[in-house]
């Protein structure tokens, strides 16, 4: 025996399940209470430091409010000693420009040194005479020689003698001083003085 059962029935399909309108409003507010019941204990959680944030925004505006005071009070009245500061430094940088744009332009006269002028004096000595005083200035361009001699004639052919040395090429003696003077023991003494001026 056979039996066909018809499975397209509608008692056999299965049923789909409807909420209900109450059902549906009270779930709505479950979930309500449940979310406003975690905000609020959210809300009691965070309202001290909430409270503390107000206060530290008050403070914040009272500090802001004295640095203007004070800035503007600095404005007003700058110390006195803090200005003799200010201008004792601006001197010595001034200075110190002046020295480096000096260096950096390398024109500070003989870049040698003076033992070579020195060395020179010393080549060019003529028997009779003696340097008493040697000025050196204006880096080795200014030179001045002031010595003693036995004759008034031999001051010439020191000048000279210096003429031929190789450290002083480009100098010339332009100035030339020749003095008798009476010594206590009634000798007489020659001075001379020599300079590039």
């Amino acid at each position: 025996m056979k039996q066909q059962i018809n499975l397209y029935q509608p008692m056999l399909k299965k049923q789909k399940v409807v909420f209900s309108a109450v059902t549906m409003l009270q779930v709505g507010v479950f979930f309500l209470v449940m979310f406003s019941g975690i905000y609020f204990y959210q809300l009691s959680q965070i309202s001290p430091y909430s409270m503390q944030l107000g206060k530290i925004d008050n403070e914040i505006n009272q500090l802001a409010t004295q640095i203007a005071q004070l800035k503007a009070k600095q404005n007003k009245g700058k110390s006195k000693l803090l200005e003799n500061e200010i201008q004792k430094l601006t001197e010595q940088l001034n200075k110190r420009e002046r020295i480096s744009s000096i260096l950096s332009s390398r024109n500070f006269g003989n870049a040698n040194g003076f033992s070579a002028l020195l060395e020179s004096f010393a080549r060019g000595h003529v028997s009779g005479t003696w340097l008493t005083d040697i000025s050196i200035s204006q880096g080795g361009a200014a030179l001045g020689l002031k010595g003693k001699t036995l004759s008034s004639e031999l001051v010439p052919l020191y000048i000279q003698q210096l003429a031929d040395e190789e450290s002083l090429d480009g100098s010339s003696f332009n100035t030339m001083e020749i003095a008798r003077v009476e010594t206590e023991d009634a000798e007489s003494q020659i001075n001379f003085y020599i300079s590039t001026n």
